[in-house]
């Protein structure tokens, strides 16, 4: 990865995330990635919008549109549309997304508060796999501080022989203000193969800056790739809204 490519898309995103800032956020996300204890509360709808920018040999853009719900104080479903597009080809249509979100407990029950998140990932593509994941997410908030763990599972099939991958997602962030927090981000992957060359370790490690304003909220993660299976890095830059 070059410094200038680094910068062009450090640059973009951060005059996207600092020009636009204007509009109670329902779910606001501290990480680019990690989830939090948090589900949009009953009868709340959000639309958040992702770009998400992979820095390589070959770089590559995927951007998400997704709308949540609140079904009841401790329950939410979302579903999103997926689009892609890699360095020089063209912008497509790529999947599409459905998650839900259900609080296993009330909070301060725990140490740390469990949330259980499901997700089916259907490509368009008849071609390329299916997934569905499962993480559970433990976290909470000791005044400023905030800490999260995600545990997941993912399972890939049809067509081809099923592919399983483990990953753990850790943040920690603290909040300045109740506008603006910054953290980190470490997020790991193992994927199970069946082949001479073993299996396939991720290893991304990076900041993640969180601003809010009225209902609307933003936040951008970087992770610097960490590992001979990860990309250069990687650039996330989230917008949630409410409606």
């Amino acid at each position: 990865m070059t410094a200038r490519r680094f910068a062009r898309s450090w640059t973009i995103a951060t005059v996207v995330l600092l020009v636009t800032a204007g509009a109670l956020q329902a779910d606001r996300r501290k990480y680019a990635w990690t989830y939090q204890f948090l589900t949009i509360p009953q009868r709340a709808t959000e639309l958040e919008l992702y770009q998400t920018t992979r820095l390589d040999d070959r770089d590559s853009w995927e951007y998400r549109i997704e709308i949540e719900h609140g079904l009841t104080p401790r329950w939410d479903i979302s579903i999103y549309q997926v689009f892609v597009q890699d360095e020089g080809g063209a912008f497509r249509w790529d999947a599409v997304q459905l998650r839900t979100r259900y609080k296993l407990a009330e909070p301060g029950r725990f140490p740390l508060d469990p949330l259980l998140y499901v997700e089916y990932f259907r490509k368009i593509d008849l071609k390329k796999q299916n997934k569905v994941e499962a993480k559970l997410v433990l976290g909470r908030d000791f005044d400023r501080i905030n800490l999260a763990f995600n545990g997941i599972y993912e399972f890939f099939w049809a067509p081809g022989e099923p592919v399983h991958e483990i990953g753990l997602d850790i943040g920690m962030s603290y909040a300045f203000s109740y506008q603006f927090s910054i953290g980190m981000e470490s997020r790991t992957r193992r994927e199970f193969l069946d082949a001479p060359s073993g299996d396939e370790v991720s290893w991304y490690l990076g900041p993640a800056l969180s601003f809010a304003s009225g209902e609307t909220w933003y936040t951008l993660g970087i992770g610097w790739g960490l590992s001979d299976d990860s990309n250069d890095a990687q650039v996330r830059l989230l917008m949630g809204i409410g409606l």
